[in-house]
């Protein structure tokens, strides 16, 4: 399963499935880290489900990853967009991110959109900064 693509390096798209097995999910988490261990900066675009469904393993390793990786995180990644076309849900989503964002544990800055147009325009901005 691939959920990562560095075709157009260095934004980096993460389409989030609607669900990770078990027997694919240390496979994300390998995408994951290959992504970290270019160690070059780079932005995240997200786009797809806001969480997997029914995919507790993979949620386990994906918030172990980001506790033993937090440090590359802050180093190597400089912003991550979220596609989300629907305004009532862009809107629930940006709400959850506020609170996570002002809790000090996020590693980047996090922005919300409605379409990849305006992602990539941010993803630029960042990546020019």
């Amino acid at each position: 399963m691939s959920i990562i693509s560095t075709h157009d390096w260095p934004i980096v798209h993460y389409q989030m499935p609607d669900h990770v097995s078990d027997a694919d999910a240390d496979g994300v988490i390998a995408q994951l880290d290959a992504v970290l261990a270019r160690g070059a900066k780079f932005v995240l675009i997200f786009s797809g489900a806001e969480l997997p469904r029914d995919s507790a393993h993979f949620m386990k390793l994906y918030a172990q990853w980001s506790k033993r990786t937090l440090a590359e995180q802050r180093k190597w990644c400089l912003g991550a967009v979220r596609i989300e076309p629907d305004e009532r849900k862009r809107n629930a989503f940006w709400r959850k991110a506020l609170i996570y964002v002002m809790s000090s544990r996020s590693p980047y800055p996090y922005k919300i959109v409605a379409d990849k147009d305006a992602a990539l325009a941010q993803a630029n901005h960042w990546l020019a900064a």
